[in-house]
C-alpha cells in the first residue's frame, strides 16, 4: 500500500559554513514526488504515539493501525477520503498530528540514519532530573511545548525535531512552521553531538482537492526573544544516552504488551521520569513504596513470559502479543479486498530475561551490565503492497499484515 507525496526541502533556512548544523548530503534540495508506505507509516505512528511513561492501558497501541487505515482514497498520491475529510474538527486535528509525525519521521528515519528516537517531554523530565537541572519547557502545548522528538543517529549524533501537521493548506502550515521553530530551539547538544534541528510540517491533502500532499523540511533560524535553551553539556551526555535506550526500550516493551516492565524502565525512582531521591523522610519512603510495588509488579508480569506467544513471524527470539481484526468493512488495497488486519508486535527474548532478573534498574543502562546498548540500532521500515515491518535493532519489532 503505496502514496506519492511531494518533499519540499528549503536549503535557504540552514544556518551559512561554517556554523551548525550542516545541510545534510542525503537532503535532496527544492521539491520532489517520493513514493511512501502508507502501512509503514501507520506503523511509525503507532509507535510514536504509545506513551513512554503512563500507568494503564492506552488505545495508541492499536489506534493509527485500525483507525487511519480506510482514511485513504484510492488515488496514487496520498490524500484523504471526503468520509475522513468531513470529520468534526477535533477528530480532525487529531488525524492532522498524528499525520504530521508519522510521515516526516518515516522520511527523517531513513535519510538520518536515526537509532533511536525519543519523546522531547519525556527526555527533557529525565535528563534534567538526572543532573539536577530544571527543565525550562515543559509544557503540553504552546511556545514553551518541549519538542516533539530528540533522536540519536548511528553516528551518535543527536537531532531535535519538530512535526506539523494540518489539512488547512500552505498557509496554515507555515504558521505552524513559525511555532515549531521555538520548539525545536528548546534543546541545545554540545558541537561534537549536534546533529539537525527541523521542523517537519506536512499539508495532507483531501480527495478531490487541487493541492497535492506535502511535506516540508526546514530549519528556520531562531528569533531574538526566544527563551534561553536547556543546554546539554558533554558530561551529561551519558544521561542522553540513558534517557533514549530507557525510552525505547519502555514503549517496545508497552507495545509488546509488558505495562508492568515498561513502567519500571521509563520512571525507576518514582511515578514520574522527573522522580528521584528525596532528602526528606517521609518523601522518601513514600517514594521507595511505589519503586518496590512496580518492582513487584514487573516481576510477577515477567514471570508469565512463556504464557506470551513466541512471534515466529517477527523473526527467531521474538515474545510479545499478536492481534487479528476484522475490518468493519472490506477496503481494495491494489484491487485485491481486505477483509483482516493481522498485527505482531515483540520484544527480544534476551531482553526480557535480563528485565526478569532486574526489572528495576537505577544507575545508567550502560554501567548496570544489561546488554541492551548493544541490542540498539538502526530503527527501520520496510514494506510491500499488503505488509510492513519496523524494526529497532534487536530490541522491537512491529509488523502489521492485510489479508482477505
Amino acid at each position: 500500500m503505496f502514496r506519492t507525496l511531494d518533499i519540499d526541502i528549503d536549503p535557504s533556512t540552514w544556518p551559512a559554513p561554517p556554523s551548525l548544523p550542516a545541510f545534510p548530503a542525503s537532503f535532496h534540495t527544492g521539491p520532489s514526488t517520493e513514493t511512501m508506505s502508507v502501512l509503514g507509516m501507520l506503523l511509525m505512528i503507532g509507535y510514536l504515539t504509545a506513551p513512554t511513561s503512563l500507568t494503564g492501558f492506552s488505545l495508541s497501541e492499536f489506534w493509527a493501525q485500525l483507525r487511519y487505515l480506510g482514511a485513504f482514497s484510492a488515488d496514487a498520491d496520498m490524500r484523504l477520503t471526503s468520509a475522513y475529510a468531513g470529520l468534526d474538527a477535533h477528530q480532525k486535528t487529531i488525524l492532522s498530528d498524528d499525520f504530521g509525525m508519522g510521515v516526516p519521521m518515516l522520511w527523517l528515519e531513513d535519510r538520518l540514519s536515526l537509532e533511536e528516537i525519543v519523546d522531547g517531554r519525556y527526555f527533557l523530565q529525565y535528563v534534567a532530573a538526572s543532573v539536577s537541572a530544571t527543565a525550562r519547557r515543559t509544557a503540553k502545548r504552546g511556545p514553551n511545548k518541549s519538542p516533539d522528538f530528540v533522536a540519536r543517529d548511528t553516528s551518535g549524533v543527536w537531532h531535535v525535531i519538530e512535526c506539523k501537521g494540518t489539512q488547512s493548506g500552505d498557509y496554515a502550515r507555515q504558521g505552524q512552521i513559525s511555532q515549531g521553530t521555538l520548539q525545536k530551539r528548546s534543546i541545545v547538544f554540545p558541537a561534537a553531538y549536534t546533529g539537525q534541528r527541523l521542523v517537519g510540517a506536512l499539508s495532507i491533502a483531501l480527495e478531490g482537492s487541487a493541492f497535492s500532499t506535502s511535506l516540508k523540511i526546514t530549519d528556520p533560524p531562531a528569533e531574538s526573544h526566544v527563551e534561553a535553551p536547556f543546554e546539554i553539556s558533554e558530561d551529561d551526555i551519558a544521561y542522553a544516552k540513558d534517557a533514549s535506550i530507557r525510552s525505547v526500550v519502555s514503549k517496545s516493551l508497552r507495545l509488546a504488551g509488558f505495562e508492568a516492565a515498561a513502567e519500571t524502565v521509563s520512571a525507576p525512582f518514582g511515578r514520574s521520569p522527573a522522580d528521584r531521591p528525596s532528602k526528606f523522610r517521609r518523601r522518601e519512603e513514600l517514594r521507595r513504596r511505589i519503586v518496590d510495588e512496580r518492582d513487584r509488579l514487573a516481576r510477577s508480569e515477567l514471570d508469565l513470559i512463556e504464557d506470551r506467544p513466541e512471534l515466529h513471524e517477527l523473526g527467531p527470539g521474538y515474545r510479545g502479543r499478536r492481534s487479528t481484526v476484522d475490518l468493519p468493512r472490506p477496503i481494495l488495497i491494489g484491487g485485491q479486498r481486505v477483509l483482516r488486519v493481522n498485527l505482531s508486535q515483540g520484544v527480544n527474548d534476551d531482553l526480557l530475561s535480563q528485565l526478569r532478573e532486574r526489572p528495576t534498574i537505577d544507575t545508567l543502562i550502560e554501567d548496570s551490565g544489561v546488554a541492551w546498548r548493544k541490542s540498539s540500532g538502526r530503527t527501520t521500515v520496510s514494506a510491500d503492497e499488503n505488509r510492513a515491518i519496523m524494526k529497532i535493532g534487536e530490541i522491537f519489532r512491529s509488523e502489521i499484515v492485510l489479508s482477505e
